[in-house]
């Protein structure tokens, strides 16, 4: 069954995220993003390879993060204010949105190497690595990180902060188990009510590589970004979600056939540009924390020439909206 999965999930890859000698695919339709839910045994496999790494970096899109805290998980701690979303990650607000009175927790979705021995509480789950970590040591903390990582390289962190007198961690450790049996059972992206549909929901920012010819892998993968060589220069792509003003700060507008994208350079080395383009509408302004969201490609590349032509491709991925 395991296999099975995984040979389906790696035929959706070829189109979705190309290896070395990639042949131009630019008059192809793009392909949807989704691939089958896997069974629950796939997240205990140890991915080895580029193409294992990149099917479950690609099932890990397809989990909503918001499923792993249901509303009435969350009601069960405390009255729920608010639950607030990002890319690949969901926000809550639990008994009072008074500062430093409530209960927040925020968690998103990842990709880690094995857990190393550090500071604070490490443990297992089955097969599973979980490390708690308070924000202090000699006294009661106000609030705890904890990490959970599956076998496969999937993971997803969890951070609590709580009202004086109650221990995060603990509450966190409690949350963890049914957590950890969610994310096997792989809800689906929009699962939650509170999770919103976008173009850039568990999408692969990789999946420009199928329309590029000899593109090659650099770099970790990652969720929402994707790092590969192409024409003898290093580009990054991202996918995220980004306060509309900042889509036009320090930056000019420019069109790329008949779409507007934005160039800006590097805060680090001015030598370098970045292209921005907004693909979607703004989400709701109550579905995102500290105001309204839009989501946003960018590619970062040593030339203007390269840069160009890798965001002409994405766009091309992504309708007008």
């Amino acid at each position: 069954m395991l296999r099975s999965f995984t040979l389906a999930a790696l035929a959706l890859l070829v189109l979705t995220s190309c290896g070395d000698d990639a042949p131009d695919r630019a008059d192809t339709p793009p392909p949807p993003p989704a691939i089958p839910a896997p069974p629950p045994e796939f997240w205990s496999a140890p991915a080895d390879t580029e193409a294992q790494r990149a099917t479950v970096a690609q099932a890990t899109r397809q989990i909503d993060v918001c499923a792993l805290l249901p509303r009435d998980t969350l009601a069960a701690l405390a009255q729920v204010q608010s639950v607030t979303v990002g890319l690949d990650s969901c926000r809550a607000i639990l008994g009072t949105d008074t500062p430093g009175e409530g209960t927040t927790l925020t968690w998103h979705a990842t990709l880690l190497p094995p857990l190393t021995p550090g500071r604070g509480v490490s443990k297992q789950l089955g097969d599973v690595a979980v490390r708690l970590v308070p924000d202090r040591d000699n006294a009661m903390p106000r609030s705890c990180g904890a990490t959970a990582r599956f076998p496969a390289g999937a993971a997803f962190y969890l951070g609590l902060t709580t009202p004086p007198g109650q221990d995060p961690c603990a509450v966190a450790d409690g949350l963890l188990p049914d957590m950890v049996r969610r994310w096997r059972e792989a809800p689906p992206q929009g699962t939650s009510p509170d999770t919103v549909s976008t173009v850039l929901l568990g999408a692969d920012p990789c999946a420009v590589r199928a329309r590029l010819a000899g593109t090659v892998e650099i770099g970790q993968q990652r969720l929402t970004q994707c790092q590969f060589r192409y024409r003898d220069e290093n580009i990054t792509v991202s996918y995220e979600y980004r306060v509309p003003a900042y889509l036009a700060a320090r930056s000019t507008e420019e069109k790329i056939g008949d779409r507007t994208v934005h160039r800006s350079v590097s805060v680090y080395d001015s030598s370098i540009p970045m292209y921005t383009a907004a693909v979607g509408p703004e989400l709701p302004s109550e579905s995102t924390a500290f105001g309204t969201r839009l989501p946003v490609v960018e590619v970062t590349a040593a030339s203007d020439d390269v840069a160009r032509d890798v965001m002409g491709h994405i766009l091309a991925l992504f309708p007008p909206h």
